[in-house]
């Protein structure tokens, strides 16, 4: 497991430091500037580029507010190299289908206005992020108990509360849940991010909540340290389940842990122990096991773990990993899956063609 660990923080690492490359081979292209400024524009993107690195080990260790603020702004950083490589790549193409028509354009002049472009899309993402949705779902679910006829389950998913998403998202959440009057809250992994150390407090606005709660771990659980966790939900009211099943009066709640980095999860030992004669919420982070899960005659599937790419154009790759299955409300048969976009962010803290939501799912 270590080895496979080294490979991936290699590999992650070749192909970070390969952007900021990339970057400076675009910017050189599109302003030309002097030697001595290549040099200096070179040593700008190294820190820039340790920054985010630097942030994220740093905070493993403190949470001083000053980490947090830096944390904050290469996490910022990390998000405007995206842009600028989207950008800049895309201000490349058109000069190129500029030339091809024998047209002239001022590149110096033509590289300012995709940097001022570049500023006017992050701004957006940054501000669509914290622009959570409510989405309204009402699904059918086959031999459904009379009295959960109409029930309302409030999904939420990916908060990734830590350094940068924090107690007034969680604030924001609840009183959404609290105005829809949801029946239950189930909570579908990640809830942490992975940062910090004042876990309780970004979750205890979620004691607000009259209804039960029940949750999930995600990946992110696994980086934190599944015991604070624990520690830090067991001063609520909500209930963790763990590769558990629950009767809610008459239709079963099963919950599954996610896995621990480098394993592989096989939830069939869990679903055998289903009465498959009746209805079946399944609560897994990943949009994954699927064909399991119908095996088994699971009504409902909820996940997140997506971010429905979070940031374009990242979508290409979640749907292509997870074939379709990476957002929305998607049927086979008596199965139902929805996989949410989740309400915090990982990383950049911004959301380009991805909306963050809260799903309320009426039950039919």
């Amino acid at each position: 497991m270590r080895q496979q660990l080294i490979i991936f923080i290699s590999i992650a690492l070749l192909i970070y430091f390969g952007l900021h490359t990339l970057l400076f081979s675009l910017l050189i292209k599109f302003f030309n500037p002097r030697r001595s400024d290549q040099f200096e524009l070179a040593l700008l993107l190294l820190f820039l580029a340790l920054c985010f690195i630097t942030a994220f080990i740093w905070s493993q260790f403190s949470s001083h507010s000053f980490i947090k603020w830096f944390y904050y702004f290469s996490a910022i950083w990390f998000g405007v190299l995206i842009n600028l490589l989207l950008v800049f790549t895309a201000g490349l193409l058109l000069m190129a289908i500029l030339q091809w028509l024998s047209l002239s354009i001022n590149q110096r002049a033509f590289g300012i206005f995709l940097l001022v472009l570049t500023a006017l899309y992050t701004s957006y993402g940054l501000y669509h992020a914290t622009q959570v949705k409510t989405k309204f779902l009402s699904i059918p679910i086959k031999n459904c108990p009379r009295e959960w006829q109409d029930k309302k389950i409030a999904q939420i998913s990916d908060f990734h509360l830590g350094i940068i998403n924090g107690e007034g998202l969680t604030r924001k959440i609840t009183s959404k849940i609290i105005e829809q009057k949801a029946d239950f809250v189930f909570i579908t992994g990640d809830l942490f991010d992975g940062t910090g150390d004042d876990l309780y407090r970004s979750i205890e606005p979620l004691n607000q909540l009259k209804v039960p709660i029940y949750y999930i771990t995600g990946n992110h659980e696994t980086y934190l340290g599944i015991d604070k966790a624990v520690s830090a939900i067991g001063k609520t009211k909500i209930k963790l389940l763990r590769d558990e099943i629950v009767d809610l009066g008459g239709i079963q709640l099963i919950g599954i842990d996610y896995p621990q980095r480098g394993w592989r999860k096989d939830i069939t030992p869990i679903l055998e122990k289903i009465d498959q004669t009746k209805p079946a919420i399944l609560l897994y982070h990943e949009p994954a096991q699927i064909e399991t899960a119908q095996r088994f005659n699971v009504s409902l599937q909820l996940s997140g773990h997506t971010h429905d790419g979070q940031m374009w154009p990242m979508k290409i790759f979640t749907s292509l990993i997870y074939k379709g299955f990476d957002y929305g409300l998607h049927q086979k048969g008596d199965y139902w899956i929805y996989t949410t976009s989740g309400a915090g962010t990982w990383g950049p803290p911004m959301r380009i063609g991805s909306t963050p939501e809260i799903v309320i799912i009426t039950v039919k």
